[in-house]
């Protein structure tokens, strides 16, 4: 009987001969993928796609895939596939997705890439291995809340960035050791929480910095404390609340105190345009006007019969006969976002204008 040449998405076992991978023999290209995968500052979930643009390799992509496949299966297992995405649609004909495995994490901790971090909260119990843990709080437990996060805003955000000489981005990692942040911040056990008047809140994702620079030469910088994803899965009390507590954020100048931001922008985003509507609606009902609140909708990307790549961000990409060709709404930094009593405005160019 002739073995099989192609793996079952849901299984880690080689096919034919085992191919170990030690940690030092994973070269620079492929700890970029590893780096990508730290969930705390950066991705939880990526296609396979997606991380050979952002690692930024030149590996041909085939070669590439294969050895994802390689530090994937049983005995290395730097990297798995996530259990959720084999209930998704479509899923025999969707690119993989990954996310860090466990010696993945220790392998960048090793190398000093990322940090050891320990729970934030002094009175945790202890684990009783010796596991290292990424404790990345601000990542929910929901497969396709994270989906959009991670495909839908931020690797689009590096692609946007990448692809504009006029943009460029201070991510959290980058922020995490600027001088303008300030050192109560950067020395905090967990600097995502934010502590409002009465409560505590996180943004979905990581705050970052888009920094413009003019024609004339004069850079602006824009300070986004991170995001909100809504797919309709929690009560609308709970969107409500959300607002609410971006609105304070921006009011109270957490962002300064915090980040040490110059200005702000939260992003809200949603998969249903009913959801999305309805927000606008309260907050016109709260305050009537509201510049600094930014909303959109996008596919529900998890649900979708496959994910968007990075070259169908760019405008000008040619489909063929037979493609998949993504919604529209993908296109979220080319898109105008919508903002109560204020004209719609746009992130590739910090206007209300937009551009290419």
């Amino acid at each position: 009987m002739k073995a099989p040449t192609r793996r079952h998405r849901s299984s880690d076992k080689p096919l034919g001969r085992h191919r170990p991978i030690a940690p030092h023999e994973i070269d620079e290209r492929y700890i970029e993928v590893l780096r990508h995968l730290e969930p705390y500052y950066y991705t939880k979930y990526a296609t396979t796609p997606w991380l050979h643009y952002l690692s930024g390799t030149e590996v041909e992509y085939s070669v590439f895939r294969k050895y994802l496949g390689y530090m994937r299966e049983a005995p290395n297992h730097f990297i798995r596939c996530p259990e959720q995405q084999t209930a998704s649609p479509n899923t025999p004909y969707k690119t993989l997705v990954y996310e860090l495995a466990e010696r993945g994490l220790n392998e960048l901790i090793r190398r000093g890439i990322v940090p050891k971090r320990t729970s934030p909260d002094p009175e945790a119990k202890q684990p009783k291995s010796k596991r290292n843990h990424a404790f990345a709080l601000h990542r929910s437990n929901s497969y396709y809340h994270e989906i959009i996060v991670d495909l839908g805003y931020y690797a689009p955000l590096r692609y946007l960035v990448a692809n504009d000489q006029a943009l460029r981005l201070v991510d959290f990692a980058q922020l995490q050791a600027h001088q303008n942040v300030p050192p109560a911040t950067r020395s905090a056990r967990d600097p995502l929480l934010i502590q409002l008047k009465f409560e505590e809140t996180r943004f979905d994702g990581t705050p970052h910095v888009i920094v413009r620079t003019r024609p004339d030469g004069v850079t602006l910088p824009l300070g986004i404390p991170g995001i909100q994803v809504d797919r309709g899965t929690e009560t609308f009390e709970q969107v409500e609340k959300h607002l609410l507590h971006a609105i304070e954020f921006v009011e109270g100048r957490h962002y300064e105190r915090h980040w040490g931001f110059d200005n702000c922008l939260v992003p809200f985003l949603f998969t249903k345009e009913v959801r999305k509507n309805r927000a606008m609606q309260f907050i016109r009902s709260e305050r009537q006007r509201c510049s600094f609140l930014l909303f959109q909708t996008i596919p529900d990307l998890g649900l979708q019969p496959h994910f968007p790549k990075p070259q169908h961000y760019d405008r000008s990409y040619k489909y063929q006969d037979g493609d998949w060709v993504p919604p529209e709404t993908i296109h979220i930094f080319t898109n105008p976002w919508q903002r109560v009593g204020h004209p719609d405005f746009y992130l590739n160019t910090f206007d209300e204008r937009g551009g290419a």
